[in-house]
This record gives C-alpha cells, sequence and structure tokens, in this order.
C-alpha cells in the first residue's frame, strides 16, 4: 500500500516498507522555518506510529539536502505579548532539537540522503541519522559562528570527535563530502547516478533484517552515548546556544 501526503514544506509518502521525507523549499535551497520543523516531526511521529514502515528515509528535493535555517524566518521572530524575546527563541531551538532528537530516539532506523548543501540545522539532522548516504557534490558545514550563532543541537562531537569538531565549529568552514565521510559524517559518498540504487540496497538490508532486533540494538547503541550524557550536552548546549544569540543581540545594539 502506498500513501502520499502533502504538507506545505515537506512532502510524505510511504512505499515498499519505508517511509520517505522530503524537504521541499527548492526556491529557499530547503531552508528551514518553523513550520518545516514542525511538520519533520509530524512526519517522523507518523511514520513510527505505521507498522508498515520499517526504514525512514530523509532527503532533500531538486538537489540540496537543505541550506540550514532560514535565516529571515528566524530574525523574523515576533514575541506574543506577555512573552519574553528570549523564549521565542527558546522555542525555535526546541523545534530544531525536537526534530534531532526525534530522530535519535525512533524505534525505526532513519537513513539520510544527502545532496548539495547541507548546513546549519540540516546538519545537526543528518548528524542525528543512523545511517547517511551522500552524493559526491555534497557541502556540509556548520558555519553559525560567522553569524553570531551556535548550532541548535551540538551533536557533532559525538559523531566526528573533538578536533575536527572544534575546527568546523570555531572556523565555520564547510567541508567536501570525501572529507566528511573519512570523519564518519557519512557512511558513504556515491555518484547521483548510483544514489538511488545505493540507498534502495541499503533500504532493503534494512528492511530484512529482524525489527525487533533492529530496535533493541539502535537503544542499546544510544544508551552507551546517554550514559555519557548525551541528552543533557545537549539540553546544555541550547542554553547556551540562547545566551550567544542575545549576546550577539546585545553587541549589535550598543554598536548602533
Amino acid at each position: 500500500m502506498t500513501l502520499t501526503k502533502v504538507y506545505s514544506t515537506i512532502n510524505y509518502e510511504t512505499k515498499d516498507s519505508r517511509a520517505i521525507i522530503t524537504l521541499n523549499r527548492t526556491n529557499k535551497v530547503n531552508s528551514i522555518n518553523a513550520v518545516m520543523a514542525q511538520e519533520v516531526l509530524a512526519a517522523l511521529t507518523e511514520a513510527e506510529k505505521d507498522p508498515s514502515v520499517s526504514v525512514v528515509i530523509l532527503k532533500g528535493e531538486g538537489g540540496n539536502f537543505s541550506a540550514g535555517v532560514d535565516l529571515k524566518d528566524v530574525f523574523d521572530l515576533s514575541s506574543p505579548i506577555g512573552e519574553e524575546p528570549s523564549e521565542t527563541w527558546r522555542k525555535h531551538l526546541n523545534e530544531m532539537v525536537d526534530v534531532s532528537m526525534k530522530m535519535w530516539s525512533l524505534d525505526k532506523t532513519v537513513i539520510a540522503v544527502v545532496e548539495g548543501y547541507v548546513l546549519g540545522g540540516a546538519a545537526d539532522w543528518v548528524l542525528s541519522a543512523d545511517l547517511v548516504i551522500a552524493t559526491e557534490d555534497a557541502q556540509f558545514g556548520e558555519p553559525e559562528v560567522r553569524f553570531g550563532s551556535a548550532p541548535p543541537t551540538l551533536m557533532m562531537p559525538w559523531v566526528v570527535g573533538i578536533r575536527k569538531t572544534k575546527e568546523l565549529l570555531l572556523t565555520g568552514d564547510i567541508i567536501d563530502a570525501q572529507s566528511a565521510l573519512e570523519h564518519g559524517i557519512y557512511n558513504k559518498v556515491v555518484s547521483k547516478d548510483e544514489l538511488e540504487s545505493t540507498v534502495d540496497k541499503l533500504a532493503n538490508k534494512i528492511i530484512n533484517m529482524p525489527q525487533s532486533v533492529l530496535r533493541i540494538t539502535k537503544k542499546c547503541i544510544n544508551k552507551t552515548y546517554e550514559m555519557q550524557n548525551i541528552r543533557e550536552a545537549i539540553d546544555y548546549n541550547l542554553e547556551a546556544s540562547l545566551a550567544v544569540f542575545f549576546l550577539a543581540a546585545e553587541k549589535e545594539v550598543a554598536n548602533i
């Protein structure tokens, strides 16, 4: 049975034991606004509840995964009457982190399929996936430091390690697919012509495994990191990201 559901910023389709979530704001390089974050979370929840789904595939439409958070959307955020601006910003960060942690804890395998740009908050989502297949043109980075901000979900140290994480997050550098592969961000890099068949082959492997065993194995692997306080570290980073943003805002006001 095939189900197709069109949200306003993503497409959702289920077929052959797969749930396929496609980021679809191609006129904005699939940049993430509040609606997209909410819709991706809803789609992940829908896939988790669907007994016909064994694998979730997250990808982008139009040759790019995502250029990251929509900066215009973020800087246009306005606080409801009676709400502190910091709480409005906290909600935005929480929406981004909620998607990352939903992928982390989902009881089904999540495969991220990366083409073109995968930057900022979108890079966090890719780092939170279980497996990642990328094309040779993929450009990965978290350049938030250049804009006085920080990653919403500090997942990179847990995936990449301390040295490369510091290099990328302290410089805002963007790296090519081969470098990302070498540092464990991607599982495999292939040509665009090979992408569909490679993802399909990997999905079939997962689908043909005993799903109960996969769920337990994923939980056990995750628990190893949770015993090292990954969740507490991510919570701390959210508070730090909030402080960084308002520190930058105060500096701008002081310079006016």
